[in-house]
């Protein structure tokens, strides 16, 4: 099992990456996630860690597309905007 801790809000209302909005999970810093799916790179299936087993899980950006989102500069030299996990992964067993 995984477990992240989130650095910051995420609300996959207002993320303009997410393939599909509705299926995203919305967290604030400092919410525990248990990653139930790590298949694709960009987006992983994460639940909050507190929710019984069986609780619904939902999108949320996995670390390798917020350390890719940071790193892109627009050609004016202005950092992108940010939003997603900034997760501390941690495998748990």
């Amino acid at each position: 099992q995984v477990f992240v801790k989130c650095h910051f809000d995420y609300d996959p209302a207002t993320d303009s990456l997410i393939p599909c909005k509705e299926a995203g999970l919305k967290f604030m810093a400092g919410d525990l996630l248990q990653i139930v799916n790590q298949d694709d790179p960009n987006w992983w299936q994460g639940r909050g860690a507190c929710h019984v087993e069986g609780g619904s899980a939902g999108l949320v950006p996995s670390q390798l597309l917020e350390e890719k989102r940071k790193a892109f500069v627009k050609r004016d030299g202005e950092v992108a905007p940010t939003s997603g996990t900034g997760t501390s992964a941690r495998p748990r067993g």
